[in-house]
């Protein structure tokens, strides 16, 4: 009977005779951001961001919370530049773990603090928001209503405690997802969405009561 030569195997082969496994491939980068981002994970950023571009980026949006957030008119250029001042010194430490706009708030709720701890100091007492909300040539009526209602939006804003007031900016001027309120915020995400709910009712009688059409 011939003999099975069985001291020499095909490259790869089991000891049973079975095909090998295939090697494990690991994903490529995109891949693997597009894995971990579709799990709701965060992805730290793969390079340096540019401070020139994050500024033009959220500079409005900084601009508008410190407004909501209690800093006085003449006091918003001043302020915005602080804020960006930080930002351009803390720019390379940011790590990714809540989105950039959500840490950009943080500094921009600490600037606003120390601005109406000044204020309060000068005892100088706000004036309401008058600018006008983003219009195409808006006619003289058009122009009114929007002041009327960004100044009681404004006065609705003073009126809350800071952490309703960095709901009431995030969630409902900036249109934040609720996850990223809570994570940005360090609140359970449920206390998040009551707040919403309940923001949105006490704004709605508000401005009801004054009025005004929504």
């Amino acid at each position: 009977m011939a003999r099975l030569n069985l001291s020499k195997r095909t490259s790869g082969a089991t000891p049973d005779g079975d095909e090998p496994a295939p090697a494990a491939v690991a994903p490529s980068a995109e891949v693997a951001t597009a894995l971990v981002s579709s799990q709701g994970l965060r992805v730290t950023p793969a390079a340096p961001l540019d401070f020139q571009c994050v500024y033009r980026e959220h500079f409005d949006f900084a601009f508008r919370s410190l407004r909501l957030l209690g800093v006085a008119p003449d006091a918003l250029e001043d302020a915005a530049q602080d804020v960006f001042g930080i930002v351009s010194k803390r720019l390379g430490a940011f790590s990714g773990e809540a989105s950039l706009r959500t840490w950009i708030f943080a500094i921009v709720q600490r600037v606003a603090s120390n601005q109406r701890r000044t204020q309060r100091r000068k005892q100088q007492p706000l004036r309401p928001l008058t600018e006008p909300l983003a219009a195409n040539d808006p006619s003289p009526e058009a122009h009114a209503q929007a002041a009327q209602a960004a100044s009681l939006v404004q006065l609705f804003c003073d009126a809350l405690d800071e952490g309703r007031r960095a709901v009431f900016v995030l969630a409902l001027m900036e249109d934040v997802p609720a996850r990223e309120v809570a994570l940005a915020l360090e609140v359970p995400l449920f206390t998040v969405y009551s707040r919403i709910r309940a923001l949105r009712e006490q704004l709605q009688e508000f401005l009801e009561s004054r009025e005004v059409e929504k």
